[in-house]
């Protein structure tokens, strides 16, 4: 999982870079109803950008919570599925 929100993260982020880009192309150009529809392609991009921010964070505070519970010696079934 961990894999895929890294590949997840790059693509939407090299996709951005990239609307940004256009963005800057169509606003030189003066056309300013395709740069509306790559600001909204953007606006997308970025809310996946930090939905993935959110679910990184859950996982951290996850492996916090096993953590602390393995130090405090109690075992869960789906913890070596986890770290596994």
């Amino acid at each position: 999982m961990h894999d895929t929100l890294f590949l997840q993260e790059v693509d939407l982020l090299q996709k951005a870079s990239r609307c940004v880009e256009y963005i800057q192309e169509y606003l030189q150009n003066r056309d300013y109803e395709t740069a509306k529809i790559e600001m909204s392609e953007l606006r997308f991009l970025l809310d996946e950008l930090q939905a993935i921010e959110q679910k990184k964070l859950r996982r951290a505070q996850l492996f916090e919570v096993v953590a602390d519970m393995k130090n405090r010696g109690i075992q869960i079934d789906f913890v070596s599925r986890l770290l596994g």
